[in-house]
């Protein structure tokens, strides 16, 4: 994008929003989002997600994960600023320096600092007023020499309100004056004569200066001195600042200020003058960074480098990751191929770096379409099925947030929410209470749900009979698919699988089902994680099953038999 096509803008440039209407708008959509089930953060582990592209400002990439933001205009704006810092080398690194400076000069109160009325204040000024010149200069040079590489409208905007400072008619005078000022200063005073007025004791009543000097006051050891420190070295310590002591009110306590500054800049008015008010006109230049979009631009900044760190990390391990394919909302679509789930990938790099044992990393494909919108997913225990559902989940939020994706290929369709119903451990068995719990939150997604959403549900409707967990699961089903949602459920109930030809009969159904399984290797039965489109296998899997809590039967015949001896 070229420099001449951005509208000039206030303030520094936003790297989250393309405009403040964008902005107002995401923000009114979040207060509607408030009213709607947000377990989907817990149960797609977003958290771990956000810690990973931001360990200082996790909740701030959570805040963005919470919008789901559906609109075309930022999840672009978002991905090109984000493909800006994978390609232009040195991109985030000469932004951190600016910021770093930035944030200094805030930390030291100089965004507070008003006309200088003494040379302390003044200093701060010119200290300010240099910084505020090399962060321009910096964003100068890299742009000069970047341009051509830079493509998002968000870096580009960047660049041009420090371009626009750079070019300004004052920005060169503020600089030469700047410059005088030191030099004047510098050259003009080395030392200054002072006159003490003393009373009667002997105690100083008022001063004044007497005169300037360009060179600096060499203090000479009078016949006195040589005696007192019997020819020694004159002490250059002896001379103290003028100070002034009074009592703090709010501590009563003694304190010392030095008075000798402010009186001396005052009385050196001709000198000072002439500056001070090209001085407050760089500082209010620069004043105009308020402190606030310092610091958005500081997270912001962090967001984007922890999300090129991610891409780069799943990269180094053989793994794929990929710019989305952003459809309409109404083509309902999702095609992703090589998909994989991040949380396990960031736990199994944990798990490979303690263990002997290596987990390695799984890639499925998965496609929503008119073919089949709805997914039953069944297989052994640990088989992947939560990992997949998972993985489909958090693929979709990265791309509604304008982020890259874990996978190879991703064409997908904007949600309008993303709905999630997976019931902890503790909570599944028979009971009848934990079952009415469950169809009341079906009954409020179904009150919200539309066509355009995406439903995740992992082991639902376990809280009943079998039977009635069957036709339970499978009228919830029905439900869904009627309204036209596009969704994922992963079940033991391999009835309802069964079932997928006999619903899509059903010309009721707005979306079609299939039945997907976690296939294990047939003649061990290692789980191998693979996702892949069939029926139901309905071979019981109870003794592997109760291999894998340690229960032998073979193991247990024995010990009766050697008891009954």
């Amino acid at each position: 994008m070229k420099y001449d096509e951005i509208e000039r803008t206030v303030g520094v440039a936003d790297l989250l929003y393309p405009s403040q209407e964008k902005l107002d708008a995401l923000k009114k959509r979040q207060v509607v989002l408030e009213g709607y089930p947000g377990d989907y953060i817990q149960n797609l582990e977003l958290e771990k997600i956000a810690e990973i592209i931001s360990p200082h400002s996790q909740y701030r990439v959570m805040a963005l994960f919470r919008q789901v933001c559906n609109d075309p205009e930022v999840t672009k704006f978002r991905c090109d600023i984000l493909e800006d810092f994978l390609n232009v080398k040195q991109l985030a690194k000469v932004v951190r320096e600016v910021i770093d400076i930035m944030a200094e000069n805030d930390r030291r109160s100089l965004y507070k600092l008003d006309e200088p009325d003494c040379f302390d204040r003044l200093n701060d000024a010119v200290e300010a007023f240099e910084a505020y010149i090399r962060c321009i200069e910096l964003m100068h040079e890299f742009f000069s020499e970047h341009s051509n590489e830079i493509k998002s409208e968000g870096i580009t905007r960047l660049f041009k309100w420090f371009e626009d400072r750079y070019e300004d008619k004052h920005f060169e005078k503020l600089k030469n004056e700047i410059s005088q000022l030191k030099d004047s200063i510098k050259n003009r005073i080395k030392s200054v004569t002072v006159c003490i007025n003393l009373d009667d004791r002997l105690v100083p009543i008022s001063a004044g200066i007497v005169s300037l000097s360009s060179e600096p006051y060499e203090l000479k050891p009078s016949l006195l001195d040589k005696i007192i420190y019997h020819g020694a070295r004159f002490p250059q310590n002896i001379a103290k600042n003028l100070k002034h002591r009074y009592v703090d009110n709010e501590f009563g306590e003694d304190k010392l200020v030095n008075t000798a500054d402010k009186e001396l800049f005052e009385q050196l008015d001709d000198l000072t003058e002439c500056y001070v008010d090209g001085i407050d006109r760089a500082l209010r230049e620069y004043q105009k960074i308020s402190p606030e979009e310092l610091f958005a631009l500081e997270y912001q900044l962090e967001f984007y480098v922890g999300a090129v760190k991610l891409i780069e990390l799943c990269k180094s391990e053989g793994l794929p990751v990929c710019r989305p394919k952003m459809l309409d909302a109404s083509e309902r679509k999702a095609n992703i191929n090589g998909l994989y789930d991040l949380v396990y990938f960031n736990e199994s790099k944990l798990w490979n770096l303690k263990h002997k044992d290596k987990k390695s990393v799984v890639t499925n494909d998965i496609n929503f379409d008119d073919n089949a919108r709805f997914f039953i997913i069944t297989g052994a225990n640990n088989g992947g099925k939560t990992t997949f559902i998972r993985a489909v989940g958090i693929c979709q939020i990265l791309a509604q947030t304008g982020l890259y994706v874990p996978c190879e290929s991703c064409e997908i369709s904007y949600v309008d929410f993303i709905y999630t119903h997976f019931p902890k451990e503790e909570q599944t068995g028979i009971n009848s209470s934990r079952f009415t719990t469950e169809i009341k939150e079906f009954k409020k997604i179904s009150d919200l749900i539309t066509d355009k959403s995406l439903l995740l549900m992992n082991e639902s409707i376990q809280s009943t009979t079998p039977q009635e967990c069957t036709d339970a699961a499978t009228e919830l089903v029905k439900i869904f698919c009627m309204i036209g949602v596009r969704g994922m459920f992963a079940t033991h109930l391999l009835d309802v699988a069964a079932k997928t030809d006999e619903l899509n009969r059903d010309e009721s159904l707005v979306s079609k089902l299939e039945s997907l399984v976690a296939r294990v290797d047939e003649s061990t039965g290692e789980r191998i994680y693979k996702i892949e489109k069939g029926k139901p296998t309905h071979t019981s899997r109870a003794i592997e099953i109760f291999s894998e809590f340690g229960i032998d039967v073979e193991a247990v015949k024995k010990r009766i038999k050697v008891s009954h001896k």
